[in-house]
């Protein structure tokens, strides 16, 4: 975790570099283009401001997998290149064809895992273990109901596929509490604006 007014100050440095690299290619861009572009200036400034913000040298896992998926995108190539640098850059789409590498050794896995029966022979150990009732099964109601409310947390949070429990809701805390951060400086950014251009 780190702290909020740190975190602000980096963000919204980090933000306008990232804006007036963007707003260099706006000429030719479209409005749609235009919003992705600030969408993907903003995503970019708070992960690097989190790393930024944090008293260890090193992001978190939702900052380092925000990057990676928007440079996974080719259409974002040239926008993130001129926003992170040349090398900032090519470290995340180096770490894009890891995460990558990383998920097909994940199924690999897996799929030896099914077919050996390895599952099946731990449902029908706890199965006997249990001995059935009323207990047991509110044990497994509820085990059930976390697994499935984990996992919707995991389809939220950049990188959360990956994560276990604990490191889950640490990441899931951060990463609202930089979201939250996000909003409050959009807005301002919004309300002022807009006043700039009722004066002018």
């Amino acid at each position: 975790m780190h702290a909020p007014r740190r975190f602000k100050k980096a963000f919204m440095a980090q933000l306008l570099l990232s804006l007036r690299a963007a707003g260099q290619a706006s000429k030719s861009m479209g409005l749609r283009e235009r919003r992705d572009a600030v969408r993907l200036s903003s995503d970019v400034a708070m992960a690097l401001a989190s790393a930024r913000a944090r008293a260890a040298p090193r992001s978190t896992v939702w900052a380092r997998a925000l990057i990676a998926r928007h440079a996974a995108e080719q259409r974002n190539e040239a926008l993130m290149r001129r926003i992170m640098g040349g090398a900032g850059y090519e470290m995340a789409a180096a770490a894009v064809r890891a995460r990558k590498e990383a998920r097909c050794r994940r199924i690999v896995r897996r799929s030896r895992r099914v077919c050996s029966g390895v599952g099946r022979k731990r449902r029908s150990l706890l199965a006997a273990e249990g001995g059935g009732g009323i207990r047991c099964s509110a044990m497994a109601a509820a085990r059930r109901m976390v697994k499935a409310r984990l996992q919707v947390l995991r389809s939220l949070v950049p990188g959360g596929e990956a994560m276990g429990g604990l490191s889950l809701l640490t990441e899931t805390l951060d990463y609202v509490v930089c979201l939250k951060a996000q909003v409050e400086l959009m807005q301002r950014l919004c309300k002022g604006s807009c006043s700039q251009s009722q004066l002018g």
